[in-house]
């Protein structure tokens, strides 16, 4: 115990003195959240250890670093441990407990080889006291233990904020907390000796550099002022240079401004020409590509006569020479014949057969389009000019 005790002395003096040799350590609070398992020990221990093993252990750490090597933290973890039963071997017991502690930290780099902001990796030790409070179950009663803490961990440097942290604790109690009464028996009268309950945990999680983090951008802030007035002072003694420069530079850009509205008339008045000749030969186009043709039809006949072939090729020869355009073909029949069941169907197909003609000319059906219209529609007050299918070209 004095040998300890002369240790951790040692050890204050130690992060006193480098605190005061490094002008760049700031005190300040940290927050720490963890995560892992517990293992629990008790005096019977034939049964299988991984039964011992509970998750979640979850712990919440408030801590003050005094000096780049000594700090102090509150912890509170929980929330499961575990006890066997005595009277079956293989039979392991959970409930529910909170422990409360108080750990002093010491920073093994900072210890040994002097504090360095910015270190990747940082170990440390840590030592403490806990006050463990196990909660009721059906097996087990409710109950407060005193012990003592002590482990080891590891802080991994994220960000000037964050670390993430590993750590293996050992809370050392007094009997009773992970077994179920004090009095077993050994051979029927053999009083079981006293034994220390170890709970043991592997944590890991995230630690969060609040105080520390703040005074150094404070610092950094005020640096950054001064610096700021430095340059201040430099910009005003540059700023008559600037404005003779700035003068000069606007004279200069009026009279590229100047030019660049000149040659941006002129080529919009060039793009205004070239617009309108551009409209006007599409307007040349799509008249040229109008064309319409009445194919005539004998009285209740669909198939194209001979004397219509000409009228066929007229509408070839205009939708080859514009690859764009299209044609629809209308059927009609006249009405002073036949019935409108007759002529529906009669119309239809005087529609096909041209489509049909002009698909065998070379042109692809879907630039035709055929529609029929039977004797509901006139295209003339003459009988024989309703027999006819109308060939549009747009």
């Amino acid at each position: 115990m004095k040998k300890t005790i002369a240790i951790i002395a040692a050890a204050l003096v130690l992060s006193f003195t480098a605190s005061a040799q490094d002008n760049e350590f700031y005190p300040g609070f940290y927050l720490g959240l963890q995560g892992g398992a517990n293992y629990t020990t008790s005096g019977i221990w034939p049964i299988a250890h991984t039964k011992h093993i509970n998750v979640p252990n979850v712990a919440l750490n408030l801590g003050y670093d005094f000096t780049p090597v000594f700090g102090l933290r509150a912890n509170i973890s929980g929330p499961f441990a575990n006890f066997p039963d005595a009277s079956m071997k293989d039979k392991i017991h959970r409930f529910n407990y909170a422990q409360l502690g108080l750990d002093g930290t010491f920073d093994l780099r900072s210890l040994f080889g002097g504090y360095r902001y910015g270190r990747t990796f940082n170990p440390y030790v840590f030592v403490g006291g806990a006050a463990n409070y196990r909660l009721a179950s059906d097996k087990v009663a409710k109950g407060l233990n005193f012990g003592v803490r002590l482990g080891a961990g590891a802080n991994f440097r994220l960000s000037d904020v964050v670390d993430l942290s590993l750590e293996l604790v050992d809370n050392a109690l007094p009997n009773k907390f992970n077994t179920v009464d004090d009095g077993l028996y050994y051979l029927g009268f053999i009083k079981k000796p006293f034994h220390w309950d170890d709970n043991l945990a592997a944590l890991v999680g995230l630690k969060f550099n609040i105080g520390a983090n703040a005074q150094r951008k404070a610092a950094a802030m005020a640096a950054a002022e001064a610096a700021a007035a430095a340059e201040a002072a430099r910009i005003a003694a540059q700023e008559a240079a600037r404005r003779e420069a700035e003068r000069v530079a606007a004279e200069r850009a009026a009279a590229e401004k100047a030019a660049a509205d000149r040659a941006a008339a002129e080529r919009a008045a060039a793009e205004r020409a070239a617009a309108e000749r551009a409209a006007a030969e599409r307007a040349a186009a799509a008249s040229a590509a109008s064309a319409t043709e009445h194919i005539l039809f004998t009285i209740g006949q669909s198939n194209i006569r001979k004397s219509e072939n000409a009228k066929i090729d007229h509408i070839v020869e205009v939708l080859k020479q514009y690859p764009n355009a299209t044609v629809t073909v209308s059927g009609y029949a006249d009405r002073e014949t036949g019935n409108p069941g007759i002529n529906k169907p009669l119309s239809q197909r005087r529609a096909e057969n041209v489509s049909k003609a002009l698909q065998k000319a070379g042109i692809a059906a879907n630039r035709i389009i055929v529609e029929s219209f039977g004797d509901t529609q006139r295209v003339s007050s003459v009988p024989e000019e309703n027999r006819v299918a109308v060939c549009v070209t747009r």
